[in-house]
């Protein structure tokens, strides 16, 4: 019987990745070929059955190697995939799949929240809150942006990994142009393109570099477990076609690090590389509920949780983590407090949230950073969605100047929405409560000279962010009502499938932060570490670092003190400010207005982009390319020059022919006969 339980768990680790993915391909084959036209239930149930199983197999899976002896990793080997090489440094790479702690707590929570989606998403179809068209490429494409993560959480080795992380990157760039007709659309999704792109060659550089170098070294290997085997061959090994204008080449390892770190902050919405995020808010409001939670932003930080082992052979690339992720925590949380679109607001507490992951991640809390990856995920799909409640009840609109008084019939939505708020911002006890004071502890005990000052920029982003939220709750729901005011009978909260939906992402934005909480509360509660610290222990096997801060007794206390207050504050300043009167406009003089707007875009660095890049790139297409080469070069002289030269020989030729001798129809028609005889005798 055991023998028989581990054949199985070897062969349907793959069927987690791949069931999303077909149903993907079914969509597409029943949108796009067959143009079939299927009952409503079926749209959905294609969907819903494939990511229902991927969860019910990780569960099980999860299962299986919590009863192995030293969580080994269960391989999926489909067969031989690629190969190529010569002698010593031939490869070769199987389509294999990997379930190991660090691949298992993410399926089983992507899948989770992925699920809850779907029947949020299920509820706006059967409420006819969307056509069956939307839903149908709805559906589609939401099959293809988990299947893809689940690929890229799965993969075994290199290749696959990157197979993974581009069909990700397709997905978001499909949703971020969903409305496709709309012009704001089409920029979204090019921006999201040409973001995405960046990260790619970033990943793809460290991925050609570190298998050249260990090809060089003798160990041509694409597993990360190989990789990981072998990466000490690589210390002090040189980039030397990087080495112009230096007295020394490159190290190897932190050019790979600068690329994975390129990589990850593409994908999580980090400074410099920041603005595709709020602009790819204006798609579906599911498919943001899966981007900014357990997708497109997750795989960045996956990115870097995978390769950790190579990480601290990377110092400079860690500094830029601490330097991008805490610039992000604070601008981000500042242009969130300023906002005036709803979706916008939401996008960038994400970049916020994901700017302290990145900080944790920095600072080798890896355990910690995972933890606070996994309650964000359930507390921002439960804030996007009941948010998306909200845009469906004001017919779209997400303007926080024109809404206000939502409360008087909407208390349920009221309530979940101001419990994702809370949970976001880590007040205690709700989910994101207990890894954020985690990566406060590991920052407070860290010996970077930087880390002080990181803290207090925690710390007080911690505020700014529950004064934005508590800022969009009480415009949302408290105050004025909105101008124009609403039809009674619109104001009504969800039931059925979306009411659901909210009701188990609320309980799980509760719960969630208990399922590993540090040792300091084991400590508190007389509990033994490994216990209290399920997850965290249990991560370890795969992630380097220590999963709990060595930081215990009044300091810790202190520090979470600290930050509860800081939260509180924030939340009592947006009382004070909008809950009464709602909206008051903005200042009147011109430097306040000034210093808002700036600090509202983020200090204008995407306009700066704008300036530097993209005009001079737009003209140099418009002017060198367009009217120079294509119009001056191909058009004038290539086709119209070659079309009237070549029609003025065949004008000369047949004009010199045909001249009206009779000798000389004579002397052609004696010409063609002695090459027909020629051929002929040939």
């Amino acid at each position: 019987m055991g023998a028989w339980e581990n054949d199985l768990s070897g062969w349907t680790i793959r069927w987690i990745a791949l069931l999303p993915f077909m149903a993907a391909i079914a969509h597409g084959l029943l949108i796009g070929l067959v143009r079939a036209r299927i009952s409503d239930r079926t749209i959905w149930a294609i969907s819903m059955s494939a990511l229902a199983t991927s969860f019910g197999l990780s569960v099980l899976s999860l299962s299986d190697l919590v009863s192995s002896s030293g969580y080994q990793p269960i391989l999926d080997t489909v067969g031989p995939w690629i190969g190529g090489g010569v002698g010593p440094r031939s490869f070769s790479a199987e389509l294999t799949f990997q379930f190991d702690p660090l691949s298992a707590v993410f399926c089983v929570a992507i899948t989770a929240i992925a699920l809850s989606v779907y029947v949020y998403a299920i509820g706006q179809f059967a409420s006819g809150l969307i056509g069956r068209e939307v839903a149908h490429r709805t559906f589609a494409m939401l099959d293809l942006l988990v299947g893809s993560t689940l690929v890229l959480v799965l993969a075994d080795n290199l290749l696959l990994f990157f197979l993974g992380w581009a069909g990700v990157g397709i997905a978001s760039q499909l949703f971020a142009s969903f409305q496709f007709d709309d012009r704001d659309a089409s920029r979204a999704g090019a921006k999201t393109f040409v973001i995405g792109r960046v990260g790619d060659l970033g990943l793809l550089a460290a991925m050609l570099l570190l298998f050249d170098g260990l090809s060089r070294a003798g160990a041509p290997v694409l597993t990360f477990r190989g990789i990981e085997a072998a990466f000490r061959l690589l210390e002090g090994q040189g980039v030397l076609w990087l080495s112009y204008g230096f007295s020394e080449a490159p190290l190897l390892l932190e050019i790979v690090g600068f690329g994975l770190v390129l990589a990850a902050l593409t994908k999580c919405a980090q400074l410099p590389l920041h603005f595709w995020l709020p602009h790819a808010s204006a798609g579906p409001v599911t498919a943001n509920a899966l981007m900014q939670s357990v997708t497109t932003v997750v795989v960045g930080i996956y990115v870097l949780l995978r390769f950790a082992f190579l990480l601290d052979t990377a110092p400079a690339a860690l500094e830029i983590l601490i330097a991008a992720g805490s610039a992000t925590m604070l601008l981000a949380s500042l242009a969130a407090a300023t906002q005036l679109d709803l979706s916008r607001l939401l996008a960038l507490t994400t970049s916020s949230v994901m700017g302290l992951v990145v900080v944790g991640i920095g600072v080798g809390a890896y355990s910690t950073a995972a933890f606070l990856l996994l309650t964000h995920g359930f507390v921002k799909a439960l804030l996007l969605l009941a948010s998306g409640v909200v845009l469906t009840t004001l017919k779209g609109e997400s303007d926080l100047r024109k809404m206000g008084g939502l409360s008087q019939r909407m208390r349920w939505t009221q309530g979940v929405f101001g419990l994702g708020a809370l949970a976001l911002v880590g007040f205690p006890p709700f989910a994101n409560f207990f890894p954020i004071e985690e990566l406060l502890a590991f920052l407070w005990i860290s010996e970077r000279p930087e880390s002080d000052l990181v803290l207090m920029v925690a710390i007080a982003s911690l505020g700014v962010l529950a004064f934005a939220l508590g800022r969009a709750f009480f415009l949302i729901f408290w105050g004025n009502v909105r101008p124009g005011g609403l039809v009674e009978r619109q104001l009504n909260d969800p039931t059925g499938w979306r009411q659901h939906s909210l009701t188990a992402l609320a309980v799980m934005a509760v719960l969630a932060g208990l399922l590993t909480p540090s040792q300091f509360w084991a400590e508190l509660f007389g509990a033994p570490t490994e216990q209290m610290d399920s997850i965290g222990f249990f991560l370890t096997s795969s992630i380097p670092g220590a999963p709990d801060p060595e930081l215990l007794g009044f300091e810790r206390g202190a520090l979470i003190g600290l930050m509860s207050i800081s939260v509180l504050i924030g939340i009592l300043a947006s009382g004070f400010r909008y809950a009464r009167r709602g909206y008051r406009g903005e200042p009147k003089h011109p430097v306040l207005r000034g210093t808002i707007e700036a600090t509202r875009e983020m200090l204008y660095i995407e306009r700066g982009y704008d300036l530097l890049l993209v005009r001079p790139l737009r003209w140099l297409s418009q002017f060198a390319l367009v009217r120079g080469i294509e119009t001056q070069l191909i058009d004038r002289v290539v086709v119209s020059g070659g079309s009237g030269l070549g029609r003025q020989i065949v004008w000369n030729l047949f004009r010199r022919l045909q001249n009206g001798r009779l000798q000389s129809y004579t002397l052609l028609g004696l010409l063609t006969v002695l090459v027909v005889v020629s051929w002929m005798v040939v």
